[in-house]
């Protein structure tokens, strides 16, 4: 019961803080909507900076687990990795879609110690990412392109979905993953990012 509770004081901070930014929400926002008294918030979080760091965690922990898992296996091409890399970042994205928005655009609200943590959370996992580019590259993909970034702009295609996606839209987060797989792999395509020799 006590679990259940804190899942839904997180999931309600999440929606609020995605919404309205970490300044805009107070604790008894908080309270409010989960139907308890303010007071009683405090049996389950010390303060408002607690939520946004257990926030941070949620989306973090399986975000860069699952991708270095995928880095680390070695019975993978390079292009498999990335593709289950993409659908990784998609698919957390609908899962935990308030938190991820909170993830990309409130780390600057972060204590300045966990922001540094998470920071260097964030560049490993950019590494990790980068690897499979690496990777790739080495077969003959990005020719004369800068991997850093190429990185950059995928990052910055996977990440711009939480602005438009919808889940009751006509396209699945599954689709959306396969199209930007094939933009950034397949030969020929419009978006020309790829060349092979």
């Amino acid at each position: 019961m006590r679990k259940n509770k804190y899942e839904k004081i997180l999931a309600v901070s999440a929606q609020l803080i995605s919404n309205r930014g970490y300044e805009g929400v107070s604790l008894q926002e908080i309270a409010d909507k989960v139907g308890l008294h303010k007071s009683s918030l405090f049996h389950y979080v010390n303060n408002k900076e607690e939520l946004l760091v257990r926030i941070f965690e949620k989306v973090s922990t399986e975000l860069f687990k699952n991708l270095e898992a995928i880095n680390l296996d070695a019975s993978l091409e390079p292009e498999e990795k990335l593709k289950r890399a993409i659908d990784n970042h998609l698919s957390l994205m609908v899962k935990y879609f308030d938190d991820a928005n909170i993830f990309i655009n409130q780390l600057k609200s972060l204590p300045k110690k966990k922001q540094a943590i998470f920071v260097e959370e964030r560049r490993k996992y950019e590494r990790d990412f980068e690897g499979i580019l690496i990777e790739m590259k080495k077969k003959g993909y990005f020719r004369g392109l800068d991997i850093k970034i190429v990185r950059l702009g995928l990052f910055g295609m996977l990440n711009w979905v939480l602005r438009w996606f919808k889940r009751d839209g006509r396209l699945t987060m599954e689709k959306v993953s396969d199209i930007f797989f094939k933009l950034i792999v397949e030969k020929g395509n419009i978006s020309n990012i790829v060349t092979r020799r």
